[in-house]
């Protein structure tokens, strides 16, 4: 982007008057822990902190603090285990050695996971370099190897946590998800795995029909009826969590999902490696989204026409795409 204005959404603060601020996730091998650290504390500062193997933080950065692990809850429990029953400083032990055979298997697998404190919007670009930092470093991202389903995640606070503002986002959303998995040339691996499935129809249909007027209450209920796990494209069950977390927990049985007042957007690849892509990318993207959330009159117009296009058309045809995109270059 060309300057650091070019990153910030249409709206800045949330309800409290408070900048708004974004978490971000990312994905990726072939680095070690402590190049990763390094890099974080190149550009942050911060002390880092080893709480196993597998689960590390680098605290009191600039920015909050920052954990790096590997995403595997299996792995972390067995490397936490491993630490807990001997003296792993001794070379040859039994634990030792099973400790490191674990991690080298589970890398060829399962990535590093960078997750990012919440970052306010005005030094997200402050990211970008990070990433850079890691691709010099040689991290590796999605398209690297077909084993390599690494992906990007985005958890952009919302400007307020009413039913109308939550409903606005996930109506843009979906009604740009074409356009922006062709964006970002969401690669093969990750569509097929369950991780980032996308909405039926039907459910797409409901929301999108601008008739639609849940209660907050009602739309986390239709939500969770329709969509009873956090593996979607945009996942709303930590914004629900944060709302009301024992309706959730009624409804979903999975500790991962941790409230917050954000979006869990999960889409975009990680491209680390690529010379060409960097954060800057997913979340230009990601900014339509934002500016058709906040334009109402654009909103109820690609509502519309995405409602007339499900009663006609396949879910993925490939027309919607066209007409997305033919609207945005007309806004």
């Amino acid at each position: 982007m060309k300057d650091d204005q070019d990153w910030l959404p249409p709206v800045t603060e949330n309800h409290q008057g408070e900048e708004r601020r974004v978490g971000v996730e990312l994905e990726f091998a072939a680095l070690e822990p402590r190049e990763i650290i390094a890099r974080i504390q190149q550009h942050f500062g911060g002390e880092p902190e080893r709480h196993n193997s597998f689960e590390f933080t680098v605290a009191g950065t600039s920015l909050g603090d920052f954990q790096v692990e590997l995403d595997a809850s299996y792995v972390k429990a067995v490397g936490a285990h491993l630490e807990d029953s001997g003296d792993l400083d001794e070379e040859f032990s039994v634990e030792a050695v099973a400790k490191e055979l674990l991690t080298k298997a589970a890398e060829q697998f399962v990535p590093w996971e960078l997750v990012t404190p919440p970052v306010p919007v005005s030094r997200l670009h402050e990211i970008d370099r990070l990433f850079a930092s890691l691709r010099d470093a040689g991290a590796q991202g999605t398209r690297n190897s077909i084993r390599y389903a690494f992906g990007l995640h985005l958890n952009p606070e919302l400007p307020a946590t009413d039913a109308e503002t939550i409903l606005a986002y996930f109506r843009a959303y979906l009604c740009l998800y074409e356009w922006l998995a062709d964006q970002d040339r969401i690669d093969l691996t990750r569509r097929i795995t369950n991780y980032i499935k996308h909405f039926n129809k039907d459910y797409i249909q409901q929301v999108v029909d601008l008739r639609y007027r849940p209660t907050l209450s009602g739309f986390m209920e239709d939500y969770m009826q329709a969509n009873p796990s956090r593996n979607r494209s945009m996942d709303l069950l930590p914004m629900f969590a944060h709302l009301d977390e024992p309706r959730v927990r009624n409804r979903v049985d999975d500790a991962r999902i941790k409230g917050r007042p954000t979006l869990h957007y999960r889409l975009p690849n990680c491209d680390i490696d690529n010379p060409r892509w960097n954060l800057h990318r997913p979340w230009r993207n990601w900014l339509k989204v934002e500016r058709l959330a906040n334009d109402r009159d654009r909103l109820q117009q690609f509502c519309n026409e995405y409602s007339r296009y499900l009663k006609t058309f396949d879910l993925f045809g490939g027309e919607w795409l066209k007409i997305s995109s033919r609207m945005l270059r007309e806004a």
